[in-house]
Parts: structure tokens; C-alpha cells; sequence
């Protein structure tokens, strides 16, 4: 009987044979291993090359934070006027670097508690605020709070771009975890309360603290310090200078947030919300801008050594500034829109050239365009007073004849205004009714560069057209230097320097500059002076400047209006103001008929009647006996530049040499 086939006959068959024991001899072949361990760590080695290269794509844009706590202030400058009084702060856009711990404990605790709660225990990033915020914002259904840290803010605010990116935000939590690592949290602070904006152009908490309570950061008090970290939020509406109200509602906000956190009790928050700090607005008026902007145009070549900051005591009188304002926007809210004048300038000075009030333009927050000091235009009629003195000067009398009539001066025939003629008059009747064709006949005898070097000697300062029709003041000029032009007719004969510093010092004390000079000397002789006298207050007795007359007060002046209304003026004076006013427009189009003797007259009038109130009644120099005096010899040169940018010359002219 046959043997079943073994079905596995490896097993059974014993290793007998040459091949049974050749593969007995063999090593075993191993289990197979599992992979998964191996190719993780591919995967991680991959992950870290990549990640390095992803990380120092942006570390590579990180700034250097080595030198953070070494930053010192900017220099600011500081205005008074001639009693003292504050016009204006410029340049204040960081203060000192304050140390927190100088502060009062409720002045950074403000800011952790309405900025960062967690500040002292978190790394830079604060996962809890950015997941509350987070859901804050889903239910809200728009962005209601930010889970920046405040060590997040200070990278922001410090280093990085505004743009929302997502580059942006990975490298300011990157620095912000940096700035973690190298400083201590009272450093963090620090630079954050030194670097943060607050509003109304100020950085820092000491710029702050000056700016809106005009005291030091030390002395800030609970309802001041939560107003101030309430701001941070939104400067431009929250600083207290923007909105008071909504400056203290969210000051209450940080005082309860404060409370929340355990930093006051309730009846410390109480009695803080129930206090209003004082504001510090400074009592500057709104346009005292432009006087401001002019006296900081000439410190150049006086302070550029100075590191600390600056004080300057100035001729300026708010109170005039006040009343000036007040005659101008008066005036053009009355009769500007019927005349088409849209803008105006005032400028009023002392008799030795102090500046009182500049005005130059209807308001300064809409245009910070100084028309007083930078527009040139055509005074018109307001000229003349050069071309009577050059002409009794040279031999004529106010008594003298002429014919007001028509007359060709080489091939030009100048008309009086509407085209009126009145024949044979006096030189004073024919100043006062402002006639141009005798105005011409002057100028023509004498020489218009006579004419043009009397008025520079007086004071104007542009360059004059030495032609026939600068009889008609066709040669622009602006407001400052054709006012200053009529001061030595109001102060005895002597030429002047328009100025407004009278000193500049540094805060810790130095001086740096001190007025010490005088204007150019006697410019018109006592004779020539008593009969120009004459013709201006004749001018406003019977003439066209009848509307610019003081009723108590001696007054003299001269109207001015150019050729198809596109600009009018009235320049005048009293023993103690000389101010000068001018209307038009900026695009230079004409005014529906408006003249020297209108809303000029009317706005000079209404200013120097405040202006002046309380003041003793004085007469005019003019009409005081004065001793001759030798008249200092005319320029020979060039007319002096007024430009702002001729440092080299103009502000020791203007201000008068240095110490």
C-alpha cells in the first residue's frame, strides 16, 4: 500500500540531504522592522530646515532694540508774548525719558489695566486675552477689542509698518516675545509709556503730561493718569484737547477697569471720576498761529547749537491778538460775501516796530498761509505817501496847486476813480480824495526811481518797478512791510525794523539772543514829517479814509485800492498803534467794487477802538514842534530782501543783533 504524500514535506523531511543541510547553514533572514520612526525623523529634520528658513525670513527684518532706553527727547519751543502768556508750543513731539518707577504707582497700573491685565505674567503674547477677544469680536459681529499685549503695541509702535499683514503680525509677536527676553517688565513699561501716542502731536507720557496738564508725569494725578491711558485707545478722539467730555467718559472706563483689577478700591474710583482735572489749552487765540509760525521762521542762526528747549518772549499782545481776530472775521462775515472778498490780513505794531497782533488770514486751521507776511500784492493808493514825500522833498508844499485832469505821460493817461476829475486843488485835497493823475504828475517830475528809493528808505523791502505807473503802487508789497513803511510817520521821522522776539533762552537758562538794536534812524525830516501829518489826517477827516476815523483819538492813515478791485486797503495809525489792513482774494480775482475807504477802513476802526481802549489820548507826532534832525542817508544797494530764507541778513535786521 502506498504512503500518503507528505503536504508539507519541509517540515517533516529531516535535514539529510546536501541541501536540507545547506540551507540549515544559512543565518535566518529578520523580521522586518516598522518605518515610521525613521521617516519622522526626516520629516522633523525637514521641518527645521524649513522653519529656520521661515524664521529668519523675518528675524532678518527685526530691528536692533540695543539702544532703545538711550533715546532722548526732541527739542520744543516754547512762545510767550509780552506778558508772559502762552501763544503757542511747536515742536513738542516727545518729551523726557521717564523711569516707571518715578511714577506713581496708579499712572502705569492706568495702562495695564485697560491695555494688557496680564502684563506681569505673560511672555509678550497673551493667548487668554487674544482667545476673549476673539470671542468678544465673533458675538459682537465686528472688531470690538484687541488682543495685543502691550509689549506688542510697543513692537508696533516702535519698528513695524501699520499695514494688517499677516508678515507684519508674525514679526510683531516675534519681537514682541524678544523684547520679553532682553528687557524686564519695568523696562517694557518704560519704553511703552515713553513711546506711545497720545494725540494733538505728542509722544511719551511726559510730552503728555505737559502738553494737556502743563505738569511733569511725577505729578500726575489718578483722574489725570486714566485720562491719559484712555487716550491710547483713540488720540485723535480721546486726547483731552479734542474732546474734554469724551476724554473724562473714557477716563471712567479705565477708573472701573482699574477697580476690576484690584489697583484702587471703589471709593478711590469714586472720588476720582468725580474729579475734572484741568485742561492746559494754552491762551493763544485761534489765529495766533501765523504770528507764531513767523517767529519760528527766524530763530535759524540763533538757536541751531541748542539741544535743550527753547523760550521765546515776544511782542505779541493776545489781547490785541483777540480784537484783531474779531474786527476780521466780523467784518468779512458783514460785508465779504456782497464784495467778494474772501480773505483778509491785519497787521498792527507798535511806533518802534514791535509786532502787537498779525492776522493773517480769516482762519488759520483752514490755511496756515501767512497773507500779513508772504503775500505780495499791489497797495493801490496806499503808495502815494512815498510819492508826496519824495515830491516835498524835492520843493513842493501841501499848499501847492495842480490840475486834476487828464494828462499823457508818455503815452500814458491815468484816470481818477469812476473817471472823475475835480481841476485846480490843493496837494493836501488831492492826497485826501486819493487823485491819481497829480500822484503821476509827482512822480513823473521827481523821477520814479526817486519815488522808489524814498519808499525804501521808509521801509518797503520788495523790489519796486521804477516806472510812471508806481505813482498807482502797481509794484506788489506785502501787508508787514507796507505797515511797517508808515511807522516813521507815526513815531517823529524814524525808520524801523518790524520785530517780534525779544528774547530767546534755553529751559534750563541760557540765553541765546537778547534784542539789543535799533531801526535804520531819522529817515524823514521834522518839516517833511509835520506836512505828511497833515495829508494823512486829512485823509480820514474829509477824504476817502473817513470810515477808519477815531472819535477821541487823533487818527491818520491812507486808503488804498487797486486797478479793477482786486485788492483794497487801509493803513493807518495813532500816537500808539500803526496797523495796516488789506482784503482780496488768493487767486487775485476781483471784488465787486471794493475799496480802501470800506471794509478795510471799517475793520481798522472797529480793531484799534478795542485795541486802544483805556489808553490816554496822545497827539500825533507829526504835530509836535520837533527838532530837526539830519535824515540818514538813502540805500545805495539793493532793497533789502524779507524774505524768511535770507538768514544771513534778515534776522539781524529783524531782530535787532544779538547779545
Amino acid at each position: 500500500m502506498a504512503r500518503p504524500r507528505n503536504p508539507n514535506p519541509r517540515r517533516d523531511q529531516r535535514p539529510d540531504s546536501d541541501s536540507a543541510r545547506v540551507a540549515a547553514a544559512l543565518p535566518k533572514k529578520p523580521a522586518r522592522r516598522r518605518a515610521w520612526p525613521y521617516a519622522l525623523m526626516i520629516l522633523l529634520a525637514w521641518g527645521a530646515i524649513f522653519g529656520a528658513v521661515f524664521w529668519s525670513h523675518f528675524l532678518s527684518d527685526l530691528p536692533d532694540v540695543t539702544k532703545l532706553l538711550v533715546n532722548g527727547a526732541t527739542r520744543d519751543i516754547t512762545i510767550l508774548d509780552d506778558r508772559g502768556r502762552l501763544i503757542a508750543r511747536r515742536g513738542l513731539t516727545q518729551g523726557e525719558r521717564v523711569d516707571v518707577s518715578r511714577l506713581p504707582d496708579y499712572v502705569p497700573n492706568a495702562f495695564i489695566a485697560i491695555e494688557d491685565r496680564r502684563f506681569r505674567s505673560h511672555l509678550g503674547l497673551d493667548p487668554i486675552g487674544l482667545g476673549r477677544a476673539a470671542l468678544e469680536n465673533m458675538m459682537a459681529g465686528h472688531v470690538r477689542q484687541g488682543g495685543s499685549t502691550l509689549t506688542q503695541q510697543l513692537a508696533k509702535n516702535l519698528f513695524l509698518d501699520p499695514n494688517r499683514t499677516f508678515e507684519r503680525k508674525i514679526q510683531e509677536a516675534m519681537l514682541a516675545v524678544y523684547l520679553e527676553s532682553r528687557y524686564s517688565k519695568d523696562q517694557i513699561l518704560t519704553l511703552y509709556l515713553n513711546r506711545v501716542y497720545f494725540g494733538a502731536g505728542v509722544y511719551g507720557i511726559d510730552a503728555a503730561a505737559q502738553r494737556f496738564f502743563g505738569k511733569p508725569p511725577m505729578r500726575l494725578t489718578l483722574p489725570e493718569a486714566a485720562m491719559l491711558a484712555g487716550s491710547v485707545k483713540a488720540p485723535a478722539r480721546y486726547n483731552p484737547l479734542a474732546d474734554a467730555d469724551a476724554s473724562m467718559a473714557r477716563a471712567a472706563v479705565v477708573l472701573r477697569a482699574m477697580e476690576d483689577a484690584g489697583f484702587i478700591d471703589d471709593k478711590t474710583r469714586a472720588e476720582a471720576q468725580a474729579t475734572r482735572p484741568r485742561i492746559v489749552r494754552g491762551t493763544g487765540t485761534p489765529g495766533s498761529g501765523y504770528f507764531a509760525d513767523w517767529v519760528i521762521s527766524q530763530l535759524s542762526g540763533y538757536a541751531t547749537d541748542a539741544d535743550d528747549s527753547l523760550i521765546v518772549a515776544t511782542t505779541f499782545d493776545l489781547d490785541a491778538q483777540a480784537e484783531a481776530e474779531r474786527a476780521v472775521a466780523a467784518g468779512l462775515a458783514a460785508q465779504g460775501a456782497a464784495i467778494g472778498a474772501s480773505e483778509a490780513a491785519l497787521v498792527a505794531m507798535t511806533p518802534d516796530g514791535a509786532v502787537r497782533a498779525m492776522v493773517g488770514g480769516r482762519s488759520y486751521e483752514q490755511s496756515s498761509y501767512n497773507r500779513a507776511t508772504d503775500a505780495t500784492r499791489q497797495p493801490g493808493s496806499a503808495f502815494k505817501p512815498f510819492v508826496y514825500l519824495a515830491a516835498f522833498e524835492h520843493g513842493h508844499t501841501p499848499d501847492e496847486m495842480m490840475n486834476d485832469g487828464p494828462v499823457n505821460i508818455h503815452g500814458w493817461t491815468p484816470s481818477d476813480y469812476e473817471g472823475k476829475f475835480e481841476g485846480e486843488m490843493t496837494l493836501t485835497r488831492a492826497f485826501a480824495k486819493s487823485s491819481n493823475v497829480i500822484a503821476a504828475q509827482l512822480t513823473a517830475e521827481v523821477g520814479a526811481t526817486v519815488v522808489a528809493k524814498t519808499a525804501h528808505r521808509l521801509g518797503i523791502a520788495s523790489p519796486l518797478e521804477a516806472v510812471s505807473s508806481l505813482a498807482l503802487g502797481t509794484s506788489g508789497v506785502t501787508p508787514l512791510e507796507l505797515t511797517a513803511a508808515y511807522v516813521p510817520f507815526a513815531n517823529g521821522g524814524r525808520g524801523v525794523i518790524p520785530y517780534g522776539i525779544v528774547s530767546i533762552r534755553t529751559r534750563s537758562g541760557k540765553r541765546l539772543f537778547a534784542r539789543a538794536g535799533e531801526g535804520p534812524g531819522q529817515v524823514i525830516a521834522p518839516v517833511n514829517l509835520s506836512q505828511m501829518t497833515g495829508l494823512l489826517v486829512e485823509t480820514v477827516t474829509t477824504g476817502t479814509g473817513k470810515a477808519a476815523r477815531l472819535a477821541e483819538r487823533p487818527t491818520a492813515g491812507k486808503t488804498g485800492t487797486t486797478q479793477d478791485y482786486h485788492d483794497a486797503w487801509f493803513v493807518g495809525f495813532t500816537a500808539d498803534l500803526v496797523c495796516g489792513v488789506w482784503i482780496g482774494n488768493d487767486d487775485g480775482g476781483p471784488m465787486n467794487k471794493a475799496t480802501g475807504g470800506g471794509l478795510p477802513a471799517h475793520i481798522f476802526h472797529n480793531f484799534m477802538e478795542s485795541a486802544e481802549a483805556g489808553l490816554p489820548v496822545r497827539p500825533l507826532a507829526g504835530t509836535i514842534a520837533v527838532a530837526a534832525t539830519p535824515i540818514a542817508a538813502p540805500p545805495t544797494g539793493p532793497a533789502p530782501s524779507a524774505k524768511p530764507d535770507d538768514i544771513g541778513g534778515l534776522i539781524d535786521r529783524v531782530l535787532g543783533g544779538g547779545t
